[in-house]
């Protein structure tokens, strides 16, 4: 059954595309066009019920950052960090849940979900304080920080002579939620692919968060019982990563199908989609998108199964959910490199979209979620007896 949330992404394609060109000039998103997902209920598919948001399954809100991210792979990209992000508010404590995500009123009058995003990398420093923590840093990615509301930072916590550890001695990070006024964003974003994500880094200097108003990772309680936030939290971040490639490379084929049947190379006199070596090619790297589709929605759909039976994921789930979204992503830029091989030099020019195909899903790529560390990780937790890293 094709959900709701998945009918209004796809009916926002049209106002997506037309704002395309302008993100990449921009290095960002234009307001307008979040405040359009916004009101569709697209940044709102991760935010409890309680506070007003959709709370939708987990395959739900991953079709849908796949099929934004076919419209566009910056909107997509940007929503997927905004929902990943959204899943921290089921941790906070009530008071700072309902504050940080509940609804707002909008520019024209109606509510709407506040926005977050951030990096939960500890590039932050804070110092324990009467009533909370106060924090400096500067932090890489900011990824939709632009359009947001609220602004995320992992920070270690100095508390007496050590910040604050686990157990094990393996630091604590505090995922501080920063207002909006508190974060100064740098001009700093000029890449090659993924250039409309805005993903500039960061500062905060000295500023107070209140006690509460932060989830440690692998350690803070839910404070929202539902499947979605007892889904391993770094399989579904991994999952929702993974999204924007297949997103891409779904679009890489579609784009692909049109140019090889108006393409005729010089001194030939049939377009190249009559090529066998170019069908071959195409047959190949549709067999990669569909296999990488099929496969973490797949894995994703079956835990999920588990979860809402109330099963506590094992390190086996864990560990299929991050090898499915790895593989993902790998097979989905394959796919796009052989599509951009078969198009020959149409591919070089800027009017191609195939060119922005190639250099996005390699931008997407190089995210830690689904990059060769993971591969690594997985394999170790199966293969040595290392203690298993709750990153997993």
């Amino acid at each position: 059954m094709t959900s709701n949330a998945l009918l209004e992404a796809r009916a926002l394609r049209q106002d997506i595309e037309a704002v395309s060109g302008e993100s990449e000039r921009q290095r960002r998103v234009p307001a307008d066009l979040i405040g359009k997902l916004n009101a569709a209920g697209l940044l709102a598919m991760n935010i409890p019920h309680k506070f007003g948001g959709a709370q939708l399954p987990a395959l739900d809100s991953l079709k849908v950052i796949a099929e934004l991210s076919y419209a566009d792979s910056a909107v997509g990209w940007c929503a997927m960090i905004y929902s990943t992000t959204a899943v921290l508010g089921s941790f906070l404590p009530e008071h700072w849940g309902q504050q940080v995500y509940g609804p707002k009123p909008g520019p024209d009058g109606s509510e709407r979900s506040p926005v977050s995003a951030g990096a939960a990398a500890p590039s932050g420093k804070g110092q324990a304080v009467d009533g909370g923590v106060v924090v400096s840093g500067r932090w890489a990615w900011g990824s939709g920080t632009h359009n947001c509301d609220w602004i995320c930072g992992g920070t270690t916590v100095q508390d007496g002579d050590d910040i604050r550890r686990f157990d094990n001695g393996e630091p604590m990070v505090h995922v501080m939620f920063f207002a909006r006024d508190q974060v100064e964003l740098q001009d700093n974003w000029d890449p090659s692919g993924l250039r409309g994500t805005g993903s500039v880094d960061f500062t905060v200097d000295e500023q107070f968060v209140p006690e509460g108003r932060w989830t440690v990772l692998g350690h803070s309680k839910r404070q929202v019982d539902d499947p979605l936030y007892r889904f391993p939290f770094f399989g579904y971040f991994a999952a929702a990563v993974a999204s924007v490639p297949l997103g891409i490379a779904r679009r890489a084929l579609d784009d692909f199908d049109d140019l090889s049947r108006g393409k005729t190379p010089a001194a030939q006199t049939s377009t190249i989609n009559e090529s066998a070596i170019v069908q071959l090619e195409f047959g190949a790297a549709e067999a990669l998108v569909q296999s990488a589709h099929h496969h973490l929605y797949g894995v994703v759909a079956e835990i999920w199964d588990k979860v809402a039976q109330g099963q506590r994921p094992t390190t086996e789930d864990r560990r299929q959910l991050r090898l499915a979204a790895s593989q993902a992503t790998v097979m989905s830029a394959a796919a796009v490199d052989k599509l951009y091989n078969a198009a020959g030099g149409s591919a070089l020019q800027g009017h191609c979209s195939l060119q922005k195909h190639f250099r996005d899903i390699h931008a997407a790529t190089a995210h830690r979620m689904v990059g060769t560390e993971v591969m690594r990780m997985a394999a170790a937790a199966r293969i040595t007896d290392a203690p298993v890293s709750y990153q997993l």
